[in-house]
């Protein structure tokens, strides 16, 4: 067991109780609050079996013991993974969820922080694992780890800086995504963004697509003391910039260094949005001996807490949501709307210190709680505080969808019927066409004479 249970005796609010701080672990709390409210992970954790889980859950032996893991979640583990942790982690994950959600307890001690600390993972991981506060949704990262489903070798990146069918690229990039990331959390947290590169001599273009679980947001100060528009915030954002001569990008067809024009785009939003409010900001000192110097955004930032709508911020083909595990599916063509689940607060003046609370609503009855470490209260303060630094967005059931929908514009194959499928049959079932794709997924540079899979990576 992964949680000491403390005031067993005491009957708490399921789904708000209290985390205690295990030393600098107010970060890792407040994270794992606004996961405890994102449904389709607790549900798909908590999910009951059929008669067998039953029948396991009638013969708990210690009293207060929570119901049993879901058989889809156990199976589901990959305990193979190298940069994972034999599933260490995702059971921790799991034993804390159940021990928040049993109504049982005001305040719990998990040590998922120290489950984290024994597992060695790989260098490449690390960075990630690492809980440092300028990372959006470091714990989650974790149990990816945990979760994913390795299904045969990557491969290589499909992504190209030719021309082509961005319909096409997006759905080989997904494709290849899915050969070594297949989870739950695939299925609800990630979306993909495209990226375009523009020569402005020449107008020669590249086009990479990337998957994305968090969208970091650029904040600008005022000097007029109003707030911070979030939707101003998303425009900058999905908005053009010129790269300096420091980030100059090579083009193939003026054969020099240029400025290039870089423009990002969502192409799919996912049903569980993370929104990382970039508050702090490093210069580099001017005094000598160097080094960096930080400062922080103080300033309040609006954002919707009921109606967040990303419709005007994507830019991939409006998807049909197609038909979940269960049978039931959203409205086709629905717009993505959003609504609040969760705000992570920080306080303090630099990224290396401070302290970190949440404000979540309860997915059962709706009400915000304030979590602060192992003290749980009504949320009754303005929520849109200055120290606001992520935001975790649901989608509105009715437009919920797999993939951000995009197994569905792979089902359909450019313009086939088709209906929604798992992972494995989805991406197999999608078949690029050779005349547009070479033999490594690259896509074609159209208008050159002599060669013609010229390419060029972002």
């Amino acid at each position: 067991m992964t949680v000491n249970k403390t005031n067993s005796t005491k009957r708490g609010i399921p789904g708000s109780v209290g985390l205690a701080n295990l030393g600098n672990s107010c970060y890792m709390n407040c994270i794992l609050q606004c996961l405890v409210h994102v449904e389709p992970l607790t549900n798909y954790i908590l999910s009951s079996k059929k008669k067998e889980q039953k029948e396991e859950e009638e013969e708990e032996e210690e009293e207060g013991e929570p119901s049993s893991l879901s058989s889809s979640f156990t199976k589901d583990i990959n305990r193979t993974n190298p940069l994972g942790s034999g599933g260490k982690v995702a059971e921790a994950y799991a034993s804390l969820i159940k021990a928040i959600w049993s109504g049982q307890h005001t305040f719990l001690s998990p040590q998922l922080h120290e489950d984290l600390n024994r597992v060695s993972f790989s260098s490449s991981s690390s960075s990630s694992l690492s809980l440092s506060l300028s990372s959006s949704s470091s714990p989650t990262v974790t149990i990816i780890h945990d979760a994913k489903s390795i299904r045969g070798k990557g491969g290589k990146d499909p992504n190209n800086g030719g021309g082509g069918d961005d319909t096409l690229l997006a759905c080989k990039t997904w494709a290849h995504h899915l050969l070594r990331n297949d989870s739950i959390i695939v299925d609800h947290f990630q979306g993909m963004q495209r990226t375009s590169l523009t020569c402005p001599r020449c107008k020669n273009q590249s086009i990479k697509f990337d998957v994305y679980s968090s969208i970091s947001l650029t904040l600008k100060g005022r000097t007029d003391g109003r707030p911070i528009c979030l939707y101003s915030c998303l425009q900058n954002f999905t908005g053009e910039e010129q790269l300096d001569d420091c980030n100059a990008w090579y083009c193939s067809n003026c054969k020099v260094n240029v400025n290039a024009i870089k423009c990002v785009k969502l192409w799919t939003v996912p049903n569980i949005l993370v929104l990382h409010l970039n508050r702090f900001t490093f210069r580099s000192s001017k005094r000598r001996g160097g080094g960096m110097l930080q400062s922080k955004i103080e300033d309040v930032v609006d954002f919707p807490v009921d109606h967040l709508n990303m419709e005007p911020f994507v830019h991939g083909p409006k998807a049909t949501s197609s038909n979940n595990d269960d049978g039931s599916g959203g409205s086709l063509n629905a717009a993505p709307i959003y609504k609040l689940v969760g705000i992570v607060e920080h306080s303090g003046e630099t990224a290396d210190s401070g302290h970190y609370t949440a404000t979540v609503r309860n997915s059962r009855d709706c009400r915000f709680y304030k979590c602060n470490d192992s003290q749980i209260g009504d949320a009754t303060d303005n929520l849109k505080g200055s120290g606001v630094y992520l935001l975790f967005y649901k989608r509105e059931n009715k437009g919920e969808c797999k993939w951000g929908g995009m197994d569905r514009i792979m089902m359909l194959g450019g313009g086939k019927k088709g209906t929604g499928g798992s992972a494995a049959s989805s991406s197999s079932s999608y078949q690029p066409s050779p005349s547009i794709l070479d033999s490594e997924g690259f896509t074609m540079v159209v208008g050159k004479k002599k060669k013609k899979k010229s390419v060029v990576l972002l």
